[in-house]
């Protein structure tokens, strides 16, 4: 059989809880018979609500507890064991930090392909958090040093998602990682309904409510336009957030929604006029909310992005420095242009193609089947 090992970036039942489980998403084209999902969490969720991730193969959950730097080592030595059961074709991890460290030395000893793919900017990560959270931030500063540069290089293939993250491998290892982008339905985003009727423009964002996307900024920003600002996303700023709303006197015109099934989100979209995020450039680079508002049909205001790093979506979308009065001014130029805004939803909705899930779902599989082919071989 088949099998496939998954070190993931969160517990499943995150993934569940935040309405992001996809279909085959740990397994392209079903390519594998058995998906073993490496959980260092005691509170894991129930198989039956996950299964979708999996696609057709049966998928396995082992918990393994919680994993610290001071308690690393005996996670590994636990993990070792268990893979040496489970006997997988391919490792795979979602990010460089202590599971990746674990899944890298798993795959050394027991000589197994190991695949990591990077989902944000950890050079970047460790400067927020340096201003806002210096204790996290020594924590970060000692992975970069005694365990991302391990993981990375006993990795046979890394990707990243977006453009912003290659000078974070080449700096480390002194090698270049493929852009894999992330996986969106852009037909089912495309052919959203509307479901949603308000007697003013509807404003849209989707992400976590932690400091990288800057809700703060988005908040202000539309306190004095005529419009209704919807927030899809939990986090650990949720309360901080709607104080502030309380505070500028505009709980009438800001709704907060924890959560939607990923299933029903593309109708959110199409109920919307605007999106708008205002994630930290330096961490991210092409978020799947902005594919999925690409496909969607909507106008987009992001942030500025780093020199070179704009992932070609140059006349796609309305680009804004990270300031509430930027983002207000080009939200309004939107809502008062509509040709300005037609222009740019046909343009975006051409370019999504190119980042269409098909693609990356496709090349995802071939990498797999590389790997496997090319066992214990570097794959440039």
């Amino acid at each position: 059989k088949m099998k496939l090992c998954v070190f993931p970036n969160d517990p499943l039942r995150a993934y569940y809880e935040k309405g992001e489980i996809k279909e085959r998403y740990f397994n392209p084209n079903n390519l594998f018979d058995e998906i073993h999902v490496i959980s260092f969490s005691e509170n894991e969720i129930e198989v039956s609500k996950v299964q979708e991730l999996a696609g057709e193969a049966k998928l396995v959950i082992h918990r393994v507890g919680k994993i610290t730097i001071f308690n690393k080592s005996k996670k590994k030595n636990q993990v070792l064991k268990l893979i040496k059961e489970i006997k997988p074709q391919v490792i795979r991890a979602y990010n460089p930090l202590l599971e990746g460290w674990v899944a890298a030395h798993c795959s050394t000893l027991l000589d197994i392909p190991f695949f990591v793919s990077l989902h944000v900017q950890y050079d970047g990560l460790r400067e927020q958090a340096k201003k806002n959270n210096y204790k996290k931030y020594l924590g970060l500063r000692y992975l970069r040093k005694k365990i991302e540069p391990y993981t990375l290089t006993k990795a046979n293939k890394i990707t990243v998602v977006y453009k912003i993250i290659e000078p974070y491998v080449t700096d480390m290892i002194d090698r270049s990682p493929e852009i894999l982008y992330n996986r969106v339905d852009i037909l089912r985003f495309r052919d959203g309904k509307k479901i949603l009727n308000y007697d003013k423009p509807l404003v849209l964002s989707v992400g976590r409510l932690t400091a990288q996307k800057n809700y703060d900024i988005l908040i202000k920003a539309i306190k004095n336009l005529d419009v209704y600002f919807m927030i899809i996303g939990d986090g650990e700023l949720r309360d901080q957030l709607v104080e502030l709303v309380s505070e500028l006197g505009i709980k009438d015109k800001v709704i907060f929604k924890k959560a939607v099934p990923n299933k029903e989100l593309q109708n959110y979209y199409k109920s919307a006029d605007v999106f708008a995020l205002a994630y930290n450039p330096k961490i991210e680079g092409l978020p799947i909310p902005v594919l999925e508002a690409m496909a969607s049909g909507l106008p987009i205001v992001i942030p500025f992005p780093q020199l070179d790093m704009s992932d070609g979506l140059e006349d796609c979308v309305a680009f804004s420095d990270l300031n509430t009065e930027s983002f207000s001014k080009a939200i309004k130029r939107i809502l008062n242009d509509e040709k300005y805004a037609q222009n740019m939803m046909e343009k975006a909705q051409k370019k999504v193609m190119y980042f269409d899930g098909k693609n990356t779902e496709k090349r995802e599989t071939e990498i797999y089947e590389e790997l496997m082919s090319s066992k214990s071989v570097l794959i440039k």
